[in-house]
Order: C-alpha cells, then sequence, then structure tokens
C-alpha cells in the first residue's frame, strides 16, 4: 500500500473531509490515519508510510514542529485498533481468543481514539490559530477525491466482512488483503513497478523473519514461566490483593505502560497475553475480547515511551530533529489516548457491542 502511493489518495481525501475545522490540517492527519488504520494494522506502518507527507504537509503550513509531530505520532495510535491488526492477531494466536472477534471489538475504540485525539486537536487549534482555507473546495472535488480513496477504504470492509461470513480465516485474509492491495497498486492506480514490489518484498522478508525470531523466543519464555509456576503464583497474588475488577484492571494498564517503556511492544504483548488472560476470566469474570482490545492498545501507547518507543526513532529520523525533542513533542498527546484507553476498559459495550451482534 506505502509502496503504490496509496496515502497520496488517502491524504487528499482527508484534507478535503476535514481539513476546515478548526485545528486544519492536524484533523487531516488524524483522518487519514484513521483511513490508513484499515490496511496497515500497524503503528509503525502508519509513521513510516503517512508520517513523512503529514509532518512535510503541516510545516508547508507554518504549524509548529511539536505540534505537527505530536499529532503525526498519537494518530498513528489507531492503525493497531481498527481491522485489520497485526497485534490483535499475535494476542489471539497466544491467548487463544477469537481473531475475528477481536478486529470486530476494535471498531468503536478506533472511532473512540479517533474523536480523543479530534477533540484535543480542535481546542489547540483554536488556541493557537490552526486554521485550513482552500478556496478550491467544492462538494465534487470532494466527491472525486472520495472516489479514488474509495479502493483502500473497501480494505477493512473485504477482509473482516470474509471472515465473519466464514468465506477465508485469518490466515487467509493476509493473502486476500496482499492480493488486493497489489491489485490496487499494479492494475487501478498502476503506481507499482516491479523493481520496487522486489525492494519491497526483501524488506518484508527481513521484517516476517525477524517477527517470527520474537514469538519463537517467547513462546519458549511462556512455556519457563509456565514449568515454573509463575501465572498461578501471579493469579495468586492479584486474587488475593485485588477483589475489584477495576482496581485489576487499572493495575494492569499500569504495569503495561511501565513495561512498554523498556520492553518491545512485541515482546510485551507475546509474553503477558497467555498469563493475563487467564486470571482475567477466572478471577474477574471479564470477556477475552474485551480485554485484548484493551491490553492491545495498552501496549501500543508504549510506541510513544522512549526509550523502546520505535515510532519515536522513526519520526526522528523523518523530522531530523533530536530524540529527546520528539518525546517532548508526543507528551501532550498522551492525555487524549489515555482518556479514549480509560473509556474502553471502563466502558466495555464499547468494545463488545459489535463483536455481541455477530455472536461473538
Amino acid at each position: 500500500m506505502n509502496a503504490g502511493k496509496i496515502t497520496d489518495r488517502i491524504f487528499a481525501f482527508a484534507k478535503l473531509m476535514v481539513g476546515r475545522i478548526p485545528g486544519g490540517l492536524g484533523h487531516v492527519n488524524i483522518f487519514a490515519s484513521l483511513v490508513f488504520a484499515g490496511m496497515s494494522g500497524s503503528v509503525l506502518a502508519d509513521v513510516a508510510g503517512l508520517g513523512r507527507m503529514e509532518y512535510k504537509a503541516m510545516r508547508d503550513e507554518n504549524y509548529k514542529e511539536d505540534f505537527a509531530m505530536g499529532v503525526t505520532l498519537s494518530s498513528a495510535a489507531i492503525g493497531p485498533i481498527l481491522p485489520p491488526s497485526v497485534p490483535m492477531v499475535l494476542f489471539g494466536l497466544v491467548a487463544e481468543v477469537s481473531i475475528t472477534g477481536l478486529f470486530l471489538g476494535g471498531i468503536m475504540p478506533a472511532f473512540v481514539i479517533t474523536g480523543c485525539l479530534m477533540i484535543y486537536v480542535y481546542l489547540v487549534g483554536r488556541k493557537h490559530g490552526y486554521y485550513t482555507t482552500d478556496s478550491q473546495w467544492s462538494l465534487g472535488r470532494l466527491g472525486m477525491a472520495f472516489l479514488y480513496a474509495l479502493p483502500p477504504l473497501l480494505t477493512p470492509v473485504l477482509i473482516v466482512g470474509g471472515m465473519v461470513l466464514g468465506i477465508f480465516s485469518p490466515t487467509e485474509a493476509a493473502v486476500v488483503a496482499v492480493l488486493y492491495a497489489l491489485f490496487l497498486a499494479v492494475i487501478v492506480y498502476r503506481d507499482l513497478g516491479l523493481a520496487t514490489f522486489f525492494d519491497v518484498s526483501r524488506e518484508v522478508v527481513i521484517g516476517t523473519t525477524r517477527l517470527l525470531f520474537v514469538i519463537a523466543m517467547s513462546l519458549l519464555f511462556g512455556w519457563v514461566l509456565s514449568v515454573g509456576r509463575m501465572p498461578q503464583e501471579l493469579a495468586g497474588w492479584i486474587g488475593g490483593t485485588f477483589d475489584q475488577q477495576w482496581a485489576f484492571l487499572l493495575l494492569l494498564m499500569v504495569v503495561i505502560i511501565f513495561l512498554g517503556a523498556i520492553v518491545a511492544d512485541a515482546i510485551l504483548l507475546l509474553i503477558l497475553a497467555p498469563m493475563i488472560v487467564p486470571i482475567a476470566v477466572a478471577n474477574y469474570g471479564m470477556d477475552p475480547l474485551h480485554l485484548g482490545v484493551v491490553m492491545v492498545f495498552t501496549i501500543m501507547i508504549g510506541q510513544f515511551t522512549p526509550p523502546m518507543g520505535m515510532s519515536l526513532f522513526i519520526m526522528r529520523d523523518i523530522t531530523g530533529l533530536p530524540f529527546t525533542r520528539v518525546c517532548i513533542a508526543v507528551a501532550p498527546f498522551l492525555l487524549p489516548l489515555v482518556a479514549a484507553l480509560l473509556v474502553m476498559a471502563y466502558v466495555p459495550e464499547v468494545v463488545l457491542f459489535i463483536p455481541r451482534a455477530f455472536g461473538f
């Protein structure tokens, strides 16, 4: 999707859709990330795919560097929540939870995150006078931009719809998504050449190999923990210390955010999921789908906390600014992200309404 320049069309549609709201390109940034999340399923893919374009566009219109960096990074948090989602696939794999159910559970929370970020950007935009004017705006231009962006917009519908209807499994859905992306980039938009395709394939092989190695080591580590009875001991301690679900959830989120600052997100997810899910279900009666979405988003917030937040390093490379400056820029935007996290944690229906409607 990145190599096929589909991000250009997404950004153009987003600018016409929400660019005139106070906060201007900040809203465009967030809305573009929401659309792109329906294809990428990853924080890093969003920052790397849209980040350079979004940051440059905001700086060209004289938005402050810190604001441009903060919006670009925080909006990427939508990526692993709206289906398809790579972290949810990993969670479902190691915790033995329905991946389709997790995908459905991430739909409403993605819009909650979007809403919280847009409210924050609106308030900051009004304070600093951030507006985007477009004298050539018209309903016809918006309609044309929508038509150009429609094929990628249909990606989550294709993937989740096929899984819900039982046409293909989550693993097969990945193949369908790749073939659909190739069809768009090569046939529809004609922006992906053979040489670029081989470069992309090489990057994917290297990235996938690293991820599979992490999965293998985490599963081995999980086996060692089980043999050492650590999950059982942890369950006993938590059950004897916290008798309320809200307290357990609060402790879990604080611990995950803390660990996210020092442990890579994939490793943290693969180690914690099989340990925490049985405790939450047995001791607190939590729905594993609800817990899965909350845990995934909490872990993804770790992408924005130093020193292990990989998205911070990508943004540093994009901007050429010091790493500490990037960390300071994103810090205020953690407030709307944490607000969205609390909503999905303590209002379970935000996560469970759609999965229950489909029988999960």
